[in-house]
């Protein structure tokens, strides 16, 4: 079943899936709707917009406690750490970037149904660093020692470089706004650590 996103969205996956032979059982735009429609057909699987009303991990979450034995995976516009690592907590079997193409969306239902996951390549990495307790190092910034994740300390030493959030970008294959957030992150980590620092210094 398609739960999230736009209509036309979900009408293009279906007509993909059902050509391709998968039995579409459902189509609904928000979480509420997704877990109930999840038990009441007993689905094997479902393809979920990131961008669901109700919120994407709150979804997978809802999904697998009212239908536990349905396998949930997220679409996404684009890879991001985070937002991998919080569906696949909840419960989601796979990650799938929305510009893969039919062929690919087909295959990645049809290998999620069979009972396997979906990690896209530069996901793998991400796993292996948080199991291994090692996501996150310590960066200098501006004379504060902070704990960035791998992509935040790329967005550091690109801005420092003097990029634009626009070509940084372009340079890490991400979006605007998800720069914006590494940056935003990194602020709200410097904030933290700076009063920190003063209150050390002032007992020295």
């Amino acid at each position: 079943m398609l739960a999230g996103g736009r209509a036309l969205v979900r009408a293009t996956r279906r007509s993909v899936l059902s050509r391709a032979g998968l039995d579409v059982v459902a189509d609904v735009a928000d979480t509420a709707a997704a877990a109930a429609a999840a038990r009441a057909h007993e689905a094997g699987l479902v393809l979920l917009d990131a961008d669901v009303a109700g919120g994407c991990v709150a979804a997978v979450r809802r999904i697998a406690e009212c239908a536990p034995g349905t396998a949930v995976l997220v679409v996404a516009p684009e890879f991001e750490r985070e937002r991998l690592l919080a569906a696949i907590r909840a419960g989601a079997v796979g990650f799938v970037a929305e510009t893969l193409g039919a062929s690919g969306l087909v295959r990645a239902v049809e290998v999620a149904l069979g009972g396997e996951s979906i990690i896209p390549r530069a996901g793998v990495t991400t796993l292996i660093e948080t199991l291994r307790g090692s996501s996150e190092e310590e960066t200098l910034v501006d004379g504060l020692r902070l704990q960035l994740t791998r992509r935040e300390a790329e967005v550091v030493t690109l801005l420092r470089e003097g990029l634009t959030p626009k070509e940084i970008a372009y340079e890490l294959d991400l979006s605007e706004v998800t720069v914006r957030r590494h940056m935003s992150s990194v602020a709200a980590k410097a904030r933290q650590a700076r009063p920190l620092t003063l209150a050390l210094e002032s007992t020295s």
